[in-house]
């Protein structure tokens, strides 16, 4: 049986037996290994749902129900690292259909929209009948197909501070271009200054039980500028003493300790956290090249 509330107050209004789909594109999949979904309640009709993309108050607001292929249309040229990862999710026909809620809601740890949130810096506005929370991306998903949604709650936006002067990025590494399941994905958002990386953050997908920050290799691309080599001159362009350089392979040890990748069917451990090393260094030594 499925359901479709045709405003946020009609889907308030619903018992929470039901189970909530925006997109809908992993519901045979999750069928077939058994899961049963009972009513299902489509959200994705609702008259008075978010504008896809709407800029107020410094934030960029998307929709939540939108499909990401809209959703990629209308950001332009804003959110590049998030519009790398809707071009790689899946197929065309299925981004026509899926939705950042439901990607976000599903909480795979390979799920591809989520990492670049995460390196944006992104919060999720719930929804419910008990009114409205905000609640910080990174904090969203509790494990492998569990979230910090309560019954009757609904993800109905996402916010992202709107600023122009970060460089963004997103790499997924998996078995084919497309409709394929990520091996192992990493996003990136810094700042670049005349002294190196600033406010630098990172997220790595399929390398932990949920989306994770690699928080110990952003304190040290924090604290230290990024060199390919160890040799650094003594004082930066600005002519303040420059911080110490960092190594690649000094990024690589961080980045492992950040990480717990699992074998499985798609990659070992081992070839995670090789590739995953190698896809920073690289988007590091893109913007050493840019600078240099």
């Amino acid at each position: 049986m499925m359901i479709s509330p045709g405003s946020t107050v009609e889907l308030a209004a619903l018992p929470g037996a039901g189970s909530l789909l925006a997109g809908g594109t992993d519901v045979l999949v999750q069928r077939r290994d058994g899961r049963d979904f009972g009513t299902l309640v489509d959200v994705t009709n609702l008259a008075d749902a978010p504008a896809v993309v709407e800029r107020r108050d410094g934030l960029l607001i998307l929709s939540a129900l939108a499909p990401i292929a809209e959703l990629d249309r209308q950001l332009g040229e804003s959110l590049p690292g998030l519009r790398m990862a809707i071009g790689c999710f899946a197929s065309q026909q299925i981004r026509n259909r899926a939705t950042l809620g439901g990607n976000l809601a599903n909480a795979s740890p390979a799920a591809d929209c989520v990492p670049p949130l995460v390196a944006a810096e992104a919060v999720l506005v719930l929804r419910s009948a008990a009114g409205t929370r905000r609640v910080p991306v990174d904090d969203f998903a509790q494990g492998p197909r569990r979230t910090c949604l309560q019954a009757g709650e609904w993800v109905h936006a996402v916010e992202v501070p709107d600023l122009n002067d970060r460089v963004e990025g997103f790499r997924k590494l998996a078995g084919r271009r497309a409709l394929a399941i990520s091996v192992a994905s990493l996003a990136w958002s810094w700042r670049e200054t005349p002294d190196g990386l600033k406010e630098v953050r990172l997220a790595a997908g399929a390398v932990a039980p949920t989306v994770i920050r690699c928080k110990q290799t952003e304190v040290l691309l924090n604290t230290k500028q990024p060199t390919a080599t160890a040799n650094q001159p003594t004082t930066g362009p600005t002519g303040v003493a420059a911080p110490a350089a960092v190594t690649a392979a000094a990024v690589t040890a961080a980045l492992q300790a950040d990480i717990s990748p699992i074998d499985d069917l798609r990659a070992s451990a081992a070839y995670r956290r090789a590739a995953l090393a190698g896809v920073l260094v690289e988007a590091l030594g893109a913007h050493l090249l840019e600078v240099l």
